[in-house]
């Protein structure tokens, strides 16, 4: 069950017996503790956590990632290839398991991200320090959320990403970040 956990992005919410996100149990309808929703991109509820035994919940989890959701790569060489044929930059998002990651990836899902998401090839892992890629591009020691903008032509895209951004952030805060990123210019002769 909790591999196929990673298939999805999980998102605890406290409700410490209706005195907390009363909104969010309303909104879900929610009567009794734990519960456990399943969300679209959106925040529509799909489902609801039928079978509780651990296989029953597996096999529910992987049929709604497989219907529903597409896991982002976890890794800089699986997205670079995608990202320099699309024209694209790549946007690294390097998770923890805290609520400001998880703000954070609430954050990406908002409609009002979706146009400018658009420039990106997404990957997207959880930082651990024998992690190569967290290694990779210095990450490792970080106990916050980082995103990092990359050109996927670079050389060495670790060493200069195009942006480095590090911690919970707002819809607004990150439309403003992701605007104001510019493709760094392709050399003469229109080569990549």
């Amino acid at each position: 069950m909790v591999e196929a956990s990673k298939s999805i992005i999980n998102v605890f919410v406290d409700c410490d017996w209706g005195k907390k996100n009363a909104d969010l149990s309303a909104k879900f309808g929610v009567r009794g503790y734990p519960t456990v929703i399943f969300v679209d991109s959106k925040g529509n509820q799909i489902e609801e956590l039928g079978d509780r035994s651990p296989e029953g919940a597996k096999k529910q989890i992987e049929a709604i990632a497989k219907k529903y959701g597409k896991a982002f790569p976890a890794t800089f060489a699986e997205v670079a290839e995608a990202a320099k044929k699309e024209e694209k930059l790549v946007l690294f998002i390097f998770a923890t398991k805290g609520k400001d990651s998880m703000a954070l990836e609430e954050a990406l899902s908002d409609d009002a991200l979706a146009e400018a998401l658009g420039k990106f090839v997404i990957a997207r892992t959880v930082i651990k320090r024998d992690d190569a890629e967290a290694k990779r591009f210095a990450v490792a020691s970080y106990e916050q959320p980082v995103l990092l903008v990359l050109d996927p032509a670079a050389e060495k895209p670790e060493v200069a990403p195009l942006r480095k951004i590090v911690g919970k952030k707002t819809v607004k805060e990150l439309l403003k970040e992701f605007q104001s990123i510019k493709r760094p210019a392709k050399p003469e002769g229109g080569g990549n």
